[in-house]
């Protein structure tokens, strides 16, 4: 955006920005504020699609928010309208959940789940197409509407892989690459042309303990016996009218006659929960809730006005510790972490200076849909770890490496002339492969780094390193087979990490608790006018290209990588 087009903008919204500004400027969320709602019943509707975003969403008019509200915003409002007499009940409109993975959907239906405990009706609609994780969460609800054109694919799970050593290798290109840890198998996609042993293992426990909870969880929902939710799984997809014959669906009806059933002015999340909020002036203790979204890296995390970051920057994640460390009305510290990990520097910078917070007041670590490698990194030095059940977590291991393309530069005539000052100050080149010096100095390399990796995460799980390492070797773990090995400490959302945070800091349960988000959110004109082109650009892009292109660019550069096996993508 050109500087003198984005200050016209600017001029043409200054007023409302002003407004907005003024609850910007408030840094505090009180949790179990009585909302100041209007003096008759209301009933709210929750729109779960999309991705599900980690963050709250910020505090500006409505017209700026172009996302769904974020995770914390959906269960917050549930968390009090089970409580509120004002609140009749809720509709829960279910769309595609394309971008939000297992663990927050998880944590959004467990708070479906409590809200039920108030007797209040919960009613999920599907309007749309409706796959696995989709129909799991409307399984929570009291009833499950649908559109008479809806289609309930209920049919299994399954993760499917890509391997590319074979495309690589007829256009001359290889890929080089050396990892520590039997499963730690983020290479394999360039390096073999199918699953290998240990990957399948680590595949198929996932995918089992998933698919277990999922049935389970269906089942319960539905109150319908385990044994036949597989039947009907086997037997998927289903049109509606079908789907209501098998009692997937109570009934087929449209969002607007959904809504009819329930009585009372209808509420958005994100009006009922900013409502409720109070200045967060007072005195009360606070906790400090800080957010590790995205591919880990140095420097700044980044982001729009209007969504999550794809990344999580060391500088931005360090500097937030830092000032929570030092704000002596800060009493604890949640640390959420949704990263399938990153640079190996950069998280072990996250780490170190967790460690320093650690020594000074409580610090507690929640895990969404991933906490793996880098993710699990700088988890691992919390006082305590909370997972979902269905996390994707560990992957305590290491790689690096590149591509080699001088077969490529072969085919299409391209010459590279390199001019040295060392035997491998190349060493990183793509213009050659490695020697086989090079790359048993390479593996080296790694093996310290692996070393180091498994002696942090035996300190902080209070673990000998050896048994570390029995369950390290780069393999990941649901977050409840985490539980079972001792990688983490409980399972459950936020709101189980600020009760252990609440209890460390030794604040009592009834005491009301002051939430600082940091690192403080910008100024919507501030990103608008640091937004350069080319992250405009970028950011037009889906959110899976968006990773498959971050993912590629690290993977050439040759610096050590705490990162998830592969983009595991479980449907």
């Amino acid at each position: 955006m050109k500087r003198r087009t984005a200050w016209f903008l600017v001029a043409g919204v200054v007023a409302l920005a002003l407004g907005a500004a003024m609850v910007g400027a408030v840094a505090l969320v009180l949790r179990g504020g009585a909302p100041r709602l209007t003096s008759g019943q209301s009933y709210l509707v929750l729109n779960a699609q999309g991705e599900l975003p980690e963050t709250p969403a910020p505090d500006v008019p409505s017209w700026f928010e172009r996302r769904p509200p974020g995770l914390p915003t959906l269960v917050q409002a549930l968390e009090q309208a089970a409580a509120d007499p004002k609140i009749t009940g809720v509709v829960l409109r279910v769309g595609l959940l394309s971008d939000a993975g297992w663990a927050r959907t998880e944590e959004l239906r467990q708070a479906i789940v409590s809200f039920r405990k108030s007797k209040k009706p919960v009613y999920a609609h599907v309007s749309d197409f409706c796959t696995n994780k989709e129909y799991y969460l409307a399984s929570a609800a009291d009833k499950v509407y649908a559109i008479p054109s809806a289609n309930i694919a209920l049919t299994g799970l399954y993760s499917e892989l890509t391997f590319w050593r074979e495309t690589l290798g007829k256009i001359g290109v290889e890929a080089q690459f050396e990892a520590v840890g039997r499963f730690k198998s983020a290479p394999d996609a360039y390096t073999k042309d199918g699953l290998s042993e240990a990957n399948r293992e680590q595949l198929d426990s996932l995918l089992d303990d998933l698919e277990a909870r999922f049935v389970a969880g269906i089942a319960e929902g539905r109150q319908l016996d385990p044994a036949r939710v597989r039947e009907l799984i086997a037997s998927g997809p289903y049109e509606a009218r079908e789907a209501k014959e098998l009692g997937l669906v109570d009934d087929l009806m449209y969002a607007d006659e959904a809504e009819a059933k329930i009585k009372g002015e209808r509420l958005s999340p994100t009006r009922y929960t900013r409502e409720s909020r109070g200045l967060g002036l007072g005195s009360h203790p606070r906790i400090a809730l800080i957010y590790a979204v995205g591919t880990i890296m140095g420097g700044e995390s980044d982001g729009g006005p209007f969504g999550d970051g794809g990344f999580a920057g060391s500088e931005t994640i360090v500097r937030a510790l830092k000032k929570a460390r030092e704000d002596d009305a800060v009493k604890a510290v949640v640390l959420r972490v949704d990263s399938p990990g990153g640079s190996a520097t950069a998280s072990d910078q996250i780490w170190h200076e967790l460690q320093r917070t650690a020594a000074k007041k409580p610090v507690i670590a929640s895990m969404g849909d991933y906490a793996a490698s880098g993710g699990y990194y700088i988890a691992m030095g919390a006082h305590a770890i909370v997972a979902q059940p269905n996390t994707v977590t560990g992957s305590i291991g290491v790689f690096s490496g590149k591509f080699n393309l001088q077969g490529l530069y072969e085919k299409i005539g391209l010459r590279t002339e390199v001019l040295r000052r060392g035997p491998s100050s190349d060493i990183y080149s793509a213009s050659r492969p490695w020697t086989d010096e090079e790359r048993v100095r390479i593996r080296r390399s790694m093996d310290g780094f692996y070393a180091e990796f498994v002696s942090k995460a035996a300190l902080g799980r209070k673990k000998k390193p050896v048994e570390i390492d029995a369950v390290a070797q780069g393999r990941v773990w649901s977050g409840r087979a985490a539980l079972e090995i001792g990688l983490v400490d409980k399972l459950g959302g936020l709101d189980e990490a600020f009760d252990l945070a609440r209890e460390k800091a030794r604040i009592g349960a009834d005491e009301t608790v002051a939430i600082v988000v940091l690192p403080e959110r910008k100024g919507f004109f501030d990103m608008l006018m640091e937004q350069p082109d080319e992250a405009a650009e970028f950011g037009r892009l889906g959110a899976e290209l968006q990773q498959a292109l971050a993912r590629a660019d690290r993977l050439f550069d040759g610096r050590p990588l705490a990162l998830l096996p592969y983009q595991l993508i479980i449907r």
